[in-house]
C-alpha cells in the first residue's frame, strides 16, 4: 500500500499548483504517467494483447481478475511467449489459455447481512400510499442483495488484486460495477440512513475516508485502475447528511481533517486560472490526466484513439475522456466542443476546457460546511479561511455561470469562451447546494421560465416527461436523450424544494410523482431497479454508452428513498400527474 501511496500521489503531480493557468500552459501536456502503477492492470503490452483480442465482452472483466502468480513473474511468462512468436501477438487461443493460466475471477468480496438491516422501517410507516409501502418493502430487501464485505486475503496479498481493499463493509451500486463507487455512494448513504440504517451508513463513509487517508484522495471507485481520477466531490456532503440524521458530531470532530484534506486535494489539482471580462478568475474543472486509454475501457477508447493522427493527439483525447469519467458524466455531448458549439462525437470530448456548474457548486457547498464545521470546534482561522473560500467561489460561480437573461447556470467553454446553453440538470444544481445570493423566490421565479422554455415542464407547469432527461440531445451516448439518472433529478426537485416557494414547491412535486412512478412502473414489471430510465417510455431501462444498462441499483434506490420522505403523503402509485 505504501507504493499505492507514492505512485497516486505522483499521479497528480503532474498537475500540482494553487491553480493552473489556462491562458498560459499548455494545457494537454503529454509527459504523464500512467493510469496507475501496476503494469499488468494499466500499463502492458499484456493489457493490451488481450483487449484487443477481444477475448471478454466487456473490458472491465480482465482487469479486475486476480493474479494466481506475482506480477514479475507473470510479465516474464507473457515475455517469454511472445518470444516465441518472434515478438507478435499470441493468438487469441494461446492468449486464452495463457489468462486463465495465470489469473483467475477476483472472488475478492463476500456476501455480507448489514447488522442494522431491519425489514420494517419508519419511512415505510410514514408513506400512507399501499403500493409505494410495497414498493419501498422491495427496496428496503435489495440493500441486502447489493451489500458485500471484502475478504481479507484483499487486504493481505493486495499486489495479486486491482481491488483497493476497505475496511467495512458497504453496498455496491449494482452489475458490473462490483466495488465502491465516489458518488454514487451519496445517494446510498442516503438511502441507508432513510431505512435506519445508520450503521452501515457510518461504516461505508468510514472507507471512503480511508480512502483518503491511505491515498490522499478518493478515487472514481475502488480499484486500482481508478487512481488517475476523482468523482463529483461528495463525502463532506454525505458527513453532513449522517451528521443531520444522527447529531453525532463526535464523528465529525474525528474526522475533520480528513475531509479538509481531501477538500484540499481538489484546491490543488483541480483548480484552474482564467480570464473572462478581463478579470481574473480561480474555479474547477474535472481534470485526469495521465497516459493510454481507461484501463477498463481499454479496447473501447484504443480503437477511437486510432483514428487520430499522431501518438501526442492521441494522449491528449485519453486525458480528456478520462476527465469526462472523472465528471461522472460518461459519456454526454455535454463535454463535445466543435466548431465553438456542443456538437460532434466522443473525438471531440474536451472536459478540461469546460468550468462545469455541478463541480463548482459543490465545492462551494464543502467549503461552507468546512468552515461551519471549524468554527463550531473552535477554530476561528481555518472558520474564516474556509468562509473566504465559499465567498470567492460563490461570487464566481454567479459572475462566470450565472445567465441572467435566461436564467439559469451554464457550463463554461474556456475554448470559445462563452457559455454553453444547452439544457443540462447539472445547469440547476447551485439551486440544489443554495450557491446563490439573490432572494430564493427571484431564482425559484427565473428557474421555473428556464425549465418551462427548455420544455421540461409545460406551459401550464404539468410535467412534459417521465423523469428530467439528461440533456435534450440524441447522440446515443447514456448521458443524453432520452435518458435519465436518479442522482441529477434532485438537482431540480429537491432545488425547487429548498426555494419554500409554493409554486416551485409545487413543481417539484409534481417532478418527483413522475419519477417514482416511472421507477415503480420498471419494478412492478421486472422487479429490478435500473441504473437509467427512459423519459420517453415510463417504467423502461434506458440505453446507449459503452456497455448494457445495469440492474440493482444504489443510486436509483437511494433517491426514491429519498422522493418517498419528502412526498410520503402526497405520493400516488395509481396516478400520473400529467
Amino acid at each position: 500500500m505504501r507504493f499505492l501511496l507514492v505512485v497516486s500521489a505522483a499521479l497528480n503531480a503532474v498537475c500540482l499548483s494553487t491553480s493552473l493557468d489556462y491562458n498560459l500552459i499548455d494545457d494537454y501536456n503529454t509527459n504523464y504517467l500512467p493510469s496507475c502503477y501496476s503494469k499488468i492492470y494499466c500499463d502492458s503490452e499484456l493489457l493490451h494483447d488481450v483487449e484487443l483480442a477481444h477475448i471478454y465482452p466487456d473490458s472491465k472483466t480482465f482487469v479486475d481478475k486476480r493474479m494466481k502468480f506475482s506480477e514479475p513473474y507473470i510479465l516474464s511468462k507473457y515475455e517469454e511467449l511472445k518470444a516465441k512468436n518472434e515478438g507478435k501477438p499470441p493468438s487469441k487461443e494461446e492468449l486464452v489459455d495463457f489468462v486463465s493460466e495465470h489469473f483467475e475471477d477476483g472472488d475478492e468480496l463476500e456476501k455480507w447481512d448489514p447488522p442494522d438491516f431491519k425489514p420494517e422501517t419508519t419511512l415505510m410507516a410514514k408513506v400512507s400510499d399501499e403500493g409505494y409501502k410495497k414498493f419501498l418493502s422491495g427496496l428496503q430487501q435489495v440493500w441486502k442483495i447489493l451489500a458485500r464485505k471484502i475478504k481479507p486475503e484483499v487486504n493481505e496479498n493486495s499486489d495479486r488484486y486491482s481491488l483497493i481493499y476497505v475496511p467495512n463493509g458497504f453496498c455496491i451500486p449494482g452489475g458490473r460495477f462490483r466495488e465502491l463507487y465516489y458518488w454514487d455512494t451519496y445517494w446510498i448513504i442516503n438511502g441507508l440512513l432513510l431505512s435506519d440504517m445508520n450503521d452501515t451508513a457510518k461504516g461505508i463513509i468510514e472507507n471512503l475516508l480511508s480512502l483518503v487517508q491511505k491515498i490522499g484522495f478518493i478515487p472514481n471507485g475502488s480499484r486500482v485502475y481508478y487512481l488517475n481520477r476523482s468523482q463529483p466531490p461528495l463525502l463532506i456532503q454525505m458527513m453532513n447528511n449522517y451528521y443531520k440524521a444522527t447529531n453525532d458530531f463526535q464523528f465529525i470532530k474525528k474526522n475533520i481533517k480528513t475531509l479538509t484534506k481531501e477538500f484540499e486535494w481538489w484546491q490543488t489539482n483541480r483548480k484552474v486560472k482564467f480570464i473572462k471580462d478581463k478579470k481574473t478568475y480561480n474555479m474547477f474543472r474535472y481534470y485526469a490526466p495521465s497516459n493510454g486509454p481507461r484501463p477498463e475501457s481499454y479496447r473501447e477508447d484504443y480503437e477511437i484513439a486510432q483514428t487520430l493522427p499522431s501518438e501526442s493527439e492521441r494522449t491528449r483525447w485519453y486525458t480528456r475522456i478520462k476527465s469526462a469519467a472523472e465528471s461522472g458524466w460518461d459519456f454526454s455531448s455535454r463535454w463535445f466542443i466543435k466548431d465553438g458549439a456542443g456538437n460532434g462525437t466522443l473525438l471531440d470530448v474536451h472536459t478540461p476546457s469546460i468550468i462545469p456548474v455541478d463541480l463548482n457548486a459543490f465545492l462551494h457547498k464543502n467549503a461552507v460546511l468546512l468552515s461551519e464545521w471549524w468554527y463550531m470546534m473552535g477554530d476561528k482561522y481555518r472558520g474564516k479561511y474556509f468562509k473566504e473560500i465559499a465567498e470567492k467561489l460563490l461570487a464566481s460561480i454567479n459572475e462566470v455561470l450565472w445567465n441572467e437573461n435566461i436564467g439559469s447556470w451554464f457550463d463554461y467553454d474556456l475554448i470559445n469562451k462563452q457559455h454553453r446553453k444547452y439544457f443540462f440538470p447539472s445547469n440547476i444544481a447551485p439551486l440544489w447546494t443554495e450557491s446563490y445570493s439573490q432572494p430564493k423566490n427571484f431564482m425559484a421565479a427565473k428557474v421555473i421560465e428556464y425549465i418551462k422554455r427548455e420544455k421540461i415542464i409545460k406551459d401550464d407547469y404539468t410535467v412534459h416527461y417521465h423523469g428530467i432527461p439528461s440533456s435534450l440531445e440524441r447522440t446515443g451516448q447514456q448521458w443524453d436523450f432520452p435518458n435519465a439518472w436518479a442522482p441529477v433529478q434532485v438537482f431540480l426537485i429537491q432545488g425547487l424544494d429548498r426555494t419554500n416557494v409554493p409554486q416551485a414547491q409545487a413543481i417539484a412535486l409534481k417532478l418527483a410523482q413522475d419519477w417514482v412512478h416511472s421507477n415503480y412502473l420498471g419494478f412492478q414489471k421486472t422487479g429490478f431497479m435500473y441504473e437509467k430510465y427512459n423519459v420517453e417510455k415510463a417504467g423502461d431501462n434506458g440505453g446507449g454508452g459503452e456497455y448494457e444498462s445495469q440492474i440493482g441499483f444504489g443510486w436509483s434506490n437511494g433517491v426514491v428513498f429519498e422522493m418517498m420522505d419528502r412526498y410520503a403523503t402526497e405520493l400516488s402509485s395509481a396516478t400520473l400527474t400529467r
